[in-house]
């Protein structure tokens, strides 16, 4: 087989208009006939996103320059003629200016890049190296990637991917940042603010990213397959969110994250949880995702464990590492089960088919999808946790799920014992099966049954009855003012008002006919605004009917409520008098003592 590799050229020649020229050479041997495909999703991201339409203009040369005509080839995709004499050179105008860690991006301050929407691969390419070349301008600033450089180009910003898998498992920024540098573990990391201003205190999030980095090693018993890690974190207005790669992530916050007390442990949580990706989807990784097809989407069962059991351990490992506090934990672990737990959709849908179905439910959400099913990342965390839970209370000085994670690695992880080592996704990844012995073996019991209840079934995960094996009990937050009765709405508010944004299935509102998107004008002719809905509740009682006035769309109408028991806020307290055994299994899960969690 040729050894030519697909060779990429970016340029920006304008950044105001959010325009990228990039251009493929596609190797004389792939030329006649050869099929070029813009993928349709990026792995991390489990919906199609359609990057084509972003294409603004798409040509093709031979080496004399003549035009080579492109024929369409099915929805993402191009052909070139079967008599054609290669290379060919195939050239891209893209616009750039959906900002999302997912999407490209490019004005006058930054240029992300992101490979999935930039780069269309030659199909008998794919096991080649793909090599990407900035021919950049002076004032386009420097190019700060998740590739390799290339040992040979010196200081020219060329990037090398072994293949394929490689190349889309990478991102590149353009421009002049603030960077820190720091070790986890004596490898190389470092920090990139892309953002608008935000302040950034670099030293302080280096400290807590190293510390965040040691506990995720620690998890993994020392293994850290890689050989340098970059986190990339853009600053906007608004959004958040994370998109793992091999070798680092791309992160977006709030430009004023630094700023604000729990937008920064939002944002430690958010590091911890890109950076755990890189034993757990990266390399420990999902049977049904060893080999991507970037033209459709590709299906597991498995994102329960892949997204959920990460994100259980987003919150964990900030307080093991001492950056969160034992308080501001247990309440962000204590509000992600309870809403869980008041999920109507959990009813519907079991957290294996939302894995499976994540390309048209999670990332497709409407005013019904909370009655329709769950979350994997929420649900699964907190099916994570019953599994510690479950596992302490056999063993209150073991590891608990630390060491079932453990087990799947030393099993599954590919690439783990070499951080030189390509990953290889020909091999076979873990399925449920393989969850299920590894968690029963760390158990020293057959926890089957748990799985086929609340993992493939649909019965609500047991929280409430395992917390006691680490000391916890859920409690009744003491408040100075009673709670109001309920009408069974998820609300938001702006200055023009309260929208219903879903209304809970079985509950008062939906059993009123009222629906999510109407708009909350008066409750017994009085005007309800902005800060006003539960005030506005506080004077009934459960069994009260309320007339209930709402926009929906250009027609007003008044339905009759019957109100809700109201239900009080919970929290995770210390049960009393906590026993030796519970105090240690505390301990050993948290590493903190008990005593810390304070009354309610």
């Amino acid at each position: 087989m040729s050894d030519v590799p697909l060779e990429y050229a970016v340029r920006l020649p304008g950044r105001r208009q959010h325009l990228v020229d990039v251009t493929v050479t596609v190797p004389a041997d792939l030329a006649a006939g050869g099929r070029l495909v813009l993928p349709t999703w990026t792995p991390g991201s489990y919906v199609v996103r359609d990057y084509v339409h972003h294409v603004q203009r798409i040509s093709a040369a031979d080496p004399e320059g003549r035009d080579v005509e492109l024929t369409p080839s099915g929805h993402t995709a191009w052909t070139l003629p079967d008599d054609v004499q290669g290379p060919v050179t195939v050239a891209l105008e893209l616009y750039a200016n959906e900002l999302t860690v997912r999407t490209n991006h490019v004005d006058d301050h930054h240029a992300l890049l992101v490979p999935a929407a930039s780069f269309p691969y030659v199909e008998g390419g794919e096991d080649r190296r793909h090599v990407v070349r900035f021919e950049l301008a002076d004032g386009d600033g420097d190019v700060h990637a998740l590739l390799p450089r290339d040992p040979d180009a010196g200081d020219a910003p060329v990037f090398v991917a072994e293949d394929l898998d490689h190349l889309v498992d990478g991102a590149f920024e353009v421009g002049d940042f603030p960077t820190v540098e720091y070790e986890v573990a004596g490898v190389p990391h470092r920090f990139v603010w892309t953002g608008h201003g935000g302040f950034p205190d670099l030293d302080r999030v280096a400290a807590d990213a190293t510390a965040i980095g040691e506990v995720a090693v620690e998890l993994f018993a020392g293994d850290l397959p890689i050989e340098e890690y970059t986190f990339l974190c853009i600053g906007w207005d608004t959004g958040a969110g994370g998109l793992e790669h091999r070798d680092g992530a791309v992160l977006q916050m709030p430009v004023r994250t630094f700023e604000k007390p729990d937008e920064y442990a939002r944002f430690q949580s958010l590091v911890a949880h890109e950076y755990l990706h890189l034993w757990n989807v990266k390399r420990l990784v999902p049977a049904g995702l060893t080999r991507f097809d970037y033209e459709r989407p590709t299906h597991t069962t498995s994102l329960w464990v892949a997204e959920g059991w990460t994100a259980y351990y987003d919150e964990l490992l900030p307080l093991r590492a001492g950056v969160w506090g034992t308080r501001r934990y247990l309440d962000a672990l204590g509000g992600v089960a309870v809403s869980v737990l008041d999920t109507p959709g959990a009813a519907v849908q079991s957290v294996q088919r939302s894995s499976y179905e994540a390309w048209t439910k999670h990332y497709i959400r409407d005013e019904n999808s909370l009655n329709a099913g769950v979350s994997y990342y929420g649900h699964g965390a907190v099916l994570a946790w019953c599994l510690d839970l479950l596992i302490r209370r056999e063993d209150p000085y073991g590891h608990g799920l630390d060491g079932a994670f453990r087990l799947l690695w030393e099993r599954f992880g590919q690439g783990a014992r070499s951080s030189a080592t390509l990953l290889d996704r020909s091999g076979t990844g873990y399925t449920e099966d393989d969850v299920v012995a590894a968690v029963s073996e760390v158990a020293g019991r057959d926890l089957t049954d748990f799985f086929e209840r609340h993992v493939a079934g649909t019965q609500l995960p047991p929280v409430e009855d395992l917390a006691e094996a680490v000391g916890l009990t859920f409690a009744e937050k003491s408040v100075d003012v009673a709670p109001a009765p309920r009408l069974g709405v998820v609300s938001s508010e702006t200055d023009e008002g309260v929208t219903f944004d879903t209304v809970l299935r079985g509950q008062a509102a939906w059993h009123a006919g009222l629906t999510g998107g109407d708009r909350l004008l008066a409750i017994d002719g009085l005007k309800v605004g902005r800060g006003e809905l539960t005030p506005a509740l506080r004077p009934y009682r459960a069994g009260d009917t309320v007339e209930v006035t709402v926009f929906r769309g250009p027609r007003l109408l008044t339905l009759p409520v019957t109100l809700d028991e109201p239900r009080p806020e919970r929290q995770l307290a210390m049960v009393p008098n906590p026993t030796l055994e519970q105090r240690e299994a505390f301990r050993s899960w948290t590493g903190r003592p008990l005593s810390e969690v304070g009354p309610t």
